[in-house]
């Protein structure tokens, strides 16, 4: 019976080669590079299915091991951790705050205030401190900035343009 099941290594070839271009296309056609890694070793194995004649069953851990190989690489090169931006703080309102000096808007009791940055109304955590306080972001959880008290020499009173 597995005798009247016999096939042309070729045409196996062939059928790896277009999947692989079939899963590329897709993979343009759809955002995110998750089909293009399983192209590249489907066309892999294609090849090595030219080049060896191999049987089904050896087709098949081929391309499972590529597919799994090219899927670390890929993470290795492409994970978002490692893709470096201009402005890897893009998206971070309050992280980028972090450093920066303001002038408390209202006054911190029981360590909660507030601090107009621009035109938004922050809310801020830190030690009590009254309204018209120069202030410094040490850090953000979420939404709301952790401040200390800015004791700095260079800056102007709060209130005074001078």
């Amino acid at each position: 019976m597995l005798d009247t099941l016999q096939y042309s290594t070729e045409g196996a070839g062939w059928l790896w080669l277009v999947g692989s271009a079939m899963l590329i296309v897709l993979d343009i056609a759809a955002p995110g590079l998750y089909f293009l890694w399983f192209g590249m070793a489907a066309g892999f194995t294609g090849l090595i299915t030219f080049a060896t004649g191999m049987t089904w069953a050896w087709q098949i851990a081929t391309f499972s091991a590529a597919s799994v190989t090219a899927l670390i690489i890929a993470r290795a090169f492409f994970s978002p951790g490692r893709i470096e931006s201009e402005q890897p703080l893009l998206n971070q309102r309050a992280q980028q705050l972090i450093g920066q000096h303001f002038i408390l808007d209202e006054p911190i009791v029981g360590g909660r205030g507030k601090v107009k940055v621009g035109d938004t109304l922050w809310k801020v955590q830190g030690p009590d401190l009254d309204a018209g306080s120069r202030i410094v972001v040490t850090g953000a959880e979420g939404s709301v900035l952790k401040v200390e008290s800015d004791n700095s020499p260079n800056l102007p009173k709060a209130g005074s343009f001078g």
